[in-house]
């Protein structure tokens, strides 16, 4: 069983203010951040943050797709587990997702709806994240 957790979220701003609110959000973006060339705009960014609770260091990867009246942001919070009784991150998972979006949508002072959120996600639930 995986403690990764995801959520999705519809974001009523423009793509280029959003990237710059996913820039700033330091627990978001402090190890990568990257504009893909593509159509649609894309930009992925990859954060981490210590987690007292769990004594260890989570990683979030946040990915935010412009879909013209929207932007859709994802959110995936996972960590690592340091030994075989490791079963639970004390919510820590969820927190760090929600703490990511949460921290975009004040920042742009835009409308969020949450559209999607999946705990324990792994790969054969991934696909309800696609919207």
């Amino acid at each position: 069983m995986t403690l990764a957790h995801g959520i999705a979220v519809k974001v009523y701003a423009n793509f280029s203010n959003v990237v710059d609110a996913l820039k700033t959000c330091s627990t978001c973006s402090n190890v990568y951040v990257e504009v893909l060339d593509s159509s649609p705009k894309i930009a992925v960014a990859v954060g981490e943050k210590y987690f007292f609770r769990v004594d260890n260091y989570l990683a979030v990867t946040v990915i935010a797709i412009d879909r013209g009246d929207h932007v859709v942001l994802k959110a995936i919070a996972t960590g690592g587990r340091k030994g075989l009784v490791s079963f639970f991150d004390y919510g820590a998972s969820r927190d760090y997702a929600l703490e990511a979006v949460n921290t975009i949508c004040r920042a742009l002072g835009a409308g969020c709806e949450v559209v999607a959120e999946v705990s324990y996600l792994d790969q054969s639930k991934s696909h309800q994240l696609r919207t």
